[in-house]
């Protein structure tokens, strides 16, 4: 995919610097010296001055002082720490900021090249919270909003008798301490503004709207409620700039017919004047090192209990639209979400405990290096198979002396970071790119390859919860627009999805979203490096996350929450690629006090230098704000000491190879990369999902009692005669192990009056089993059928399956559970389809993993228990439900497929593993039994 960038600091090739002063001493005449030498560079001293003009005008004065400087020795040092860190910054930072480094477009060629130009250009634009504290300022002018349209805020949300703006910041001091819900009374009119906002209205219509319902009501004060609806984010006005809109200046001020002034000095972003072009042998360099890191990442966070949990409460394939489902009344939102109630589990796995292990021993043997060999691999990776991510950003750095060296590939790829998505990294910067440019990259994100088949890639549109974000997170729209929390003139953009047609489905390996409205799956990226967590809406999150979930994400490596605290960790080689340089953690208290003289603490350091073995050119920092320092110049020493005075902790890093192919410029290159098709392929096209069910049948006002009993499962069957009466024929049951082994139970009663008696029953055998050491404890829930099988006369046909199929279950249990499974399985498959056993053999995956032996042991033991079951119930009730099942128009072959799934949980329990284990023994039974009777 032709879509790179590369970010570069513009410090020239070659450019004379004068010599570190001593930091240390107060020797303010060589001081003054330095900076009169450094502000003869001129590229330096304008880079300094528009990043900080305060800073600027104080070394002017120190450096036009005719005589002696006038700054005293104290605040002279501020000075000179200040610009000591903005020259370091300008030498090893590729971060763009200001003059000090930007960013330009890359392409992909035969071979590499690379050529400068003098005429860097910068793109003023904004202080990102001056802009939202000028655009908040006119929210308040009536004048302004009557002439503006309005839009409800798609965030908001009614709970009980409020209405809820999450998230909203209501302080703009730009920091995200402020941020709490907005919650606003539904009086009558703000219910009608609500409603009547739904989409843009002019909001002096909206007035005469509330008006209307009063003949008495005063104008003005409905203007003042709906101004306060505004202030308050409950209404969203066309004064405030949606995301997409680069110029906010622009848009300002054809909404107000003035240009505005920001009071505030504003932003620069730098497109550098170079052309650079990366041969072959650094794409497939790059692909190699993504696929490594998706291969041993670990899942992302808080996402695999939360599928189990959709699964549990809405069923596989059941559309449920995604406000009910993150809704105080439904899920809620992902362990680690802002305002969720989950929490992850406190587990150290298989993968972290590798990742110390290696550490450790690293450390023992003095290995600066690691090299990932084919066994490290396999422990880091287990026994998951999870689909890699369809595309992501790699940033990197190339270590080669030449672009020559490139096209032979003698470089080292140092991976510096890797995004969830494609344009992660690269959105923000595409309002650089000239018209030829923006149409490539538009074309390569307009054919990213999808997670599923057929779907339809969307682009959020939302603004970041900390205003200061806003500058970061304005990208052109390129794709289908899904509006968050923004007013989006209809007429200005092309095709959009709207939240409410948005629905979640899952199945049992994957989560997504479907446009309901166009029966098609919809993949939302959010084309901006705000963070997920602490900036941005949780709805705009679990959009962005919720299709790609349960992929293996493509991200830098983590060794995990303990590894942060240890003292080294090595660096990660494999091939040309390393995917984690070296790092050390070094803290304020293993060095000499503050009060230790310089020398004392140097002494001290070189100790801990010689121990740690701390090579001389290092990173501080972390991240997007690194330094490079050279721990053998005594000045740099110095920032290390004072960084450590005020943080107690510093992160060293080492820095890549030099580039003498870019002039030895520090750098970073962001390439997107789509996951090949070859190798694998879109996850099948998903079945039509059905709507979700507003079917609940709670305790106690309905025929069904659903009780879970924790326990010993096994046991609990046994006992589950002793119920009598109360478990009826039409009751059913299926087995969970989460969160701990326990059975579900469906009791079918007459009707709901005779909820009481049969609870009693209930509690009475329960304490039978209890006082037996089998049940460990008891709850009632609410039963929601699952839409999947049908509604009305099909589901009613489903519910006697479950129960017919129960019975058998109950029935077998002294049988081997894998063959009395794969046995059951014969006998649905047989009973449901005309042609069941040819239907296992075209729909169950052949492919052993392992089981060949297994399945060629038990095949004629699963085949005689198939022929001599009797099961006419579970075969009559089979028949019935098909027909029905047809009539209703739903998928027989999916049909089918759940049917043997609920089989192997009924009989087993969930188990991903097992239950495949168990099809693929059915089908080779089943083939045997085709060969012996063809007929």
């Amino acid at each position: 995919m032709d879509a790179a960038l590369i970010r570069a600091t513009t410090i020239p090739s070659g450019i004379d610097l004068p010599p570190w002063p001593d930091l240390d001493g107060e020797d303010v005449t060589a001081w003054t010296d330095w900076l009169r030498r450094l502000w003869r560079i001129e590229e330096f001293a304008a880079a300094v001055h528009h990043a900080s003009p305060v800073l600027s005008t104080e070394v002017r004065k120190v450096i036009d002082s005719p005589d002696r400087p006038r700054a005293a020795p104290r605040d002279l040092r501020r000075v000179i720490d200040a610009v000591a860190r903005y020259l370091l910054r300008w030498q090893s930072r590729a971060t763009p900021y200001g003059r000090f480094a930007g960013v330009a477009p890359a392409r992909l060629a035969e071979r590499a090249s690379v050529s400068w130009g003098p005429g860097h250009q910068v793109l003023l634009r904004p202080d990102a919270l001056a802009l939202h504290n000028q655009i908040r300022a006119l929210e308040t002018r009536l004048p302004l909003l009557r002439n503006a349209t309005v839009v409800t805020n798609n965030l908001g949300f009614a709970r009980g008798s409020r209405w809820i703006v999450p998230a909203a910041a209501t302080s703009t001091a730009g920091t995200g301490e402020s941020l709490c819900d907005v919650e606003v009374e539904l009086t009558a009119p703000v219910r009608l503004a609500i409603e009547s906002g739904r989409k843009p209205v002019p909001f002096a219509e909206l007035v005469a709207t509330i008006a209307a319902t009063d003949p008495d009501a005063d104008l003005l004060a409905i203007e003042t409620m709906l101004a306060g609806l505004v202030a308050h984010s409950v209404l969203v006005s066309s004064i405030r700039p949606p995301m997409t809109t680069i110029d906010p200046t622009a848009h300002l001020a054809r909404v107000t017919g003035d240009t505005p002034g920001v009071a505030s000095p504003p932003a620069a972003v730098l497109r550098l004047d170079c052309a650079v072009s990366l041969p072959g042998t650094v794409l497939r360099e790059a692909e190699h090192a993504a696929s490594l890191l998706a291969r041993i990442a670990p899942p992302v966070s808080g996402w695999a209990s939360y599928h189990q949990d959709f699964l549990d409460r809405y069923g596989p394939r059941t559309a449920v639209p995604v406000r009910d489902v993150v809704s105080g009344s439904g899920l809620g939102y992902p362990a680690g979400y802002r305002g969720s109630h989950r929490r992850n589990p406190h587990e150290i796995g298989t993968r972290a405990t590798t990742l110390l292990a290696l550490a450790q021993r690293a450390a023992l043997h003095r290995q600066h290096e690691v090299v990932l060999d084919d066994a490290l691999l396999a422990r880091l990776t287990g026994e998951q198979q999870r689909q890699p991510v369809p595309h992501t950003e790699l940033r990197f750095h190339l270590a080669a002396p030449a672009p020559a060296d490139l096209d032979r590939g003698a470089f080292t790829l140092w991976v510096s970071g890797a995004a969830r998505h494609a344009g992660v990294t690269a959105g923000r910067f595409l309002q650089l790119l000239d018209p030829a440019e923006h149409e490539r990259f538009q074309r390569a994100y307009s054919h990213l390859p999808p997670q599923l088949p057929g779907a339809l890639t969307a682009q959020i549109s939302v603004p970041p919860l900390i205003p200061r974000m806003t500058a970061v997170a304005r990208v052109p729209a390129i794709l289908p627009i899904l509006p968050l929390g923004e007013h989006h003139d209809s007429t200005a953009c092309g095709e959009r999805i709207e939240v409410d047609d948005l629905a979640v489905v899952a199945d049992a390996h994957r989560m997504w979203l479907v446009s309901i409205s166009r029966d098609r799956p919809v993949e939302p990226l959010l084309l901006n490096a705000v963070d997920l967590a602490g900036g941005q809406q949780p709805l705009a999150r679990f959009l962005t996350e919720i299709s790609t979930a349960l992929c293996a994400p493509c991200r830098p490596i983590s060794w995990g929450k303990l590894a942060r605290h240890l003292p080294f960790l090595p660096r990660l080689r494999h091939g040309r690629s390393i995917l984690h340089p070296a790092r050390w953690l070094v803290q304020a208290a293993d060095l000499p006090p503050s009060t230790a003289s310089p020398r004392e603490w140097r002494a001290g350091w070189a100790l801990l230098r010689g121990t740690y073995r701390v090579p001389a050119q290092v990173l501080l920092g972390a991240t997007d704000t690194r330094l490079r320092l050279d721990l053998d110049e005594p000045a740099h020493l110095t920032l290390l000491r004072r960084h450590l005075t005020r943080h107690t902790t510093a992160i060293l890093t080492e820095p890549g190879d030099p580039a003498g192919w870019l002039d030895g410029r520090a750098h970073e290159v962001t390439l997107t990369l789509g996951r090949t098709p070859a190798a694998h392929p879109a996850a099948r096209p998903a079945q039509r999902a059905a709507r979700a069910s507003t079917i609940a049948h709670r305790p106690g006002l309905s025929r069904w009692l659903y009780a879970k009993l924790h326990g010993r499962v096994d046991d609990i069957l046994q006992h589950l005669p002793a119920l009598g009466d109360a478990y009826s024929p039409a009751s059913w049951f299926l087995r969970y192990h989460d969160p701990s082994p326990h059975l579900r139970l469906r009791l079918s009663l007459r009707d709901e009056t005779h909820f009481a008696g049969t609870a009693r029953q209930l509690a009475q055998w329960a304490d039978q089993l209890r006082d037996a050491g089998v049940l460990a404890a008891y709850t009632l829930d609410t039963y929601r059928p699952e839409p999947r099988f049908g509604t009305g006369p099909a589901l009613a046909a489903a519910e006697a399956v479950f129960a017919a199929d129960s019975r058998t279950v109950l029935a077998h249990l002294h049988h081997d559970p894998v063959v009395r499974t794969a046995a059951g399985m014969i006998t649905i498959a047989e009973s449901f389809a005309a042609d069941g056993l040819t239907w296992l053999l075209g729909h169950v995956d052949h492919r052993s993993h392992g089981a060949a032996d297994r399945a060629a042991r038990h095949r004629d033991t699963v085949i005689d228990l198939a022929r001599s079951r009797r099961d006419t119930e579970l075969r009559a009730a089979l028949a019935r439900y098909r027909t029905l099942a047809e009539a209703d128009g739903l998928n027989l072959d999916q049909v089918l497929a759940d049917l043997l799934h609920l089989h192997h949980a009924r009989s087993i329990g969930p188990d991903l593993t097992c239950e495949r284990s168990c099809l693929r023994l059915a089908r080779t039974a089943a083939q045997t039994m085709l060969r012996r009777h063809p007929s």
